[in-house]
């Protein structure tokens, strides 16, 4: 009987420790997908002051971002919510520009990043310009 309880206690200190291990590493921080940001900030090497800037830029593109992306779905909505008429240009038109704005948006927070760049950070910028379509576009998954 002894022997069995501390089997048993042994087992359940066991389940317990890999239980957070496991919590732990799936909640770790820099386990958590925060897009290219962390990226960005090594190869342009941005101080602190930077790092709180960038941040600040991120968010107000990820809210204009999500503001634009909720008006594409709601003009997608409209389009495919009346399928029994004829396909409606001036709706595809509003859609093209949604989508325009978007890609304006990008455009600009890149912009606004090349802004928070020193002087001597402008060359590393450039660097990254080459990446960036790569840095931002969605991720493949594996070929079936």
């Amino acid at each position: 009987m002894k022997k069995s309880l501390i089997r048993n206690g042994f087992l359940v200190v066991l389940l317990l420790s890999n239980a957070l291990f496991i919590y732990k590493w799936w909640m770790a921080p820099e386990r958590r997908h925060h897009g290219p940001r962390n990226e960005i900030i090594e190869k342009l090497h941005f101080d602190e002051k930077q790092v709180a800037e960038y941040d600040k830029l991120i968010r107000g593109h990820r809210k204009a971002i999500e503001s634009a992306e909720q008006q594409l779905q709601q003009q997608k909505q409209k389009l495919y919510s009346n399928l029994n008429e004829p396909l409606s240009d001036s709706l595809l038109q509003e859609i093209l520009k949604v989508e325009a704005g978007i890609e304006r948006i990008h455009f600009n927070h890149f912009k606004d990043i090349e802004k928070l760049c020193k002087p001597e950070q402008k060359g590393y910028f450039r660097q990254l310009n080459r990446e960036i379509a790569h840095l931002f576009s969605p991720k493949k998954g594996p070929k079936h």
